[in-house]
């Protein structure tokens, strides 16, 4: 992580939002990487697991392009970094591609599930996006293997994660309101406004506690293919 300086390179928030960053607002003090302090992504231009995401992630150009259009705030390369972590575009799942499934441990029934595993066979998470069987009924009836429904059933999600924020008068700034949404998409809306609320970092729910940061580091390696 480089620190802020006087000479410096874009953030990845003006490389997507072609403006400067806002300042942090004075109520508020979110364990957040502050404002200029993610500079670039880590990972190589020519890292080789990327570049094989990046072929996948290129078939479905015309669908990310398509949903992102409708969410002013949600520009086609998060929704490149999001589909990179939950499947590697397709490259990680069971059977590889849109129909495949992913997360494979068992666990406790939670959420709409009651019985001790899908009745339609294993996997909790479906499709390129990862929807949960558990939690999402659009996993358990909807057309999930169908790669545009799923992306644009991801983008629901994390809308509606955004409006619930803004509901409950969390006073963040546009930099810190994208890292939250997406930090949601993982870890659950109601869990990372806690942990803002708390004073905790905004991942501190989700998995790994670097969801957030993690799908902003890829977003900024998708920009540097040409993804806006």
């Amino acid at each position: 992580m480089r620190r802020p300086g006087r000479r410096r390179g874009l953030s990845w928030y003006e490389r997507i939002f072609n403006r400067k960053q806002p300042k942090p607002p004075r109520q508020s003090k979110p364990s957040t990487p502050k404002p200029n302090s993610v500079i670039k992504t880590t990972l190589s231009k020519y890292d080789p697991t990327m570049l094989k995401q990046l072929q996948q992630a290129r078939k479905y150009s015309r669908m990310i392009k398509d949903v992102a259009r409708r969410y002013s705030y949600l520009q086609p390369s998060i929704i490149c970094g999001i589909g990179s972590r939950e499947s590697h575009w397709g490259l990680a799942l069971k059977p590889v591609g849109p129909g495949g499934r992913g997360d494979f441990a068992r666990r406790r029934p939670r959420g709409d599930r009651r019985t001790a595993e899908p009745p339609d066979g294993g996997g909790y998470g479906r499709g390129l996006m990862q929807i949960d069987y558990d939690w999402h009924e659009f996993a358990r009836t909807g057309r999930w293997q169908d790669p545009r429904e799923n992306l644009m059933y991801a983008c629901i999600v994390i809308d509606n994660a955004r409006n619930f924020f803004k509901r409950e008068g969390l006073r963040l700034n546009d930099e810190q309101l994208l890292h939250a949404v997406i930090a949601a998409y993982n870890g659950g809306a109601t869990a990372t406004m806690n942990a803002i609320k708390a004073g905790k970092d905004i991942d501190a729910n989700t998995t790994g506690r670097d969801y957030g940061r993690d799908v902003l580091n890829r977003t900024a390696w998708f920009q540097l293919h040409g993804w806006k």
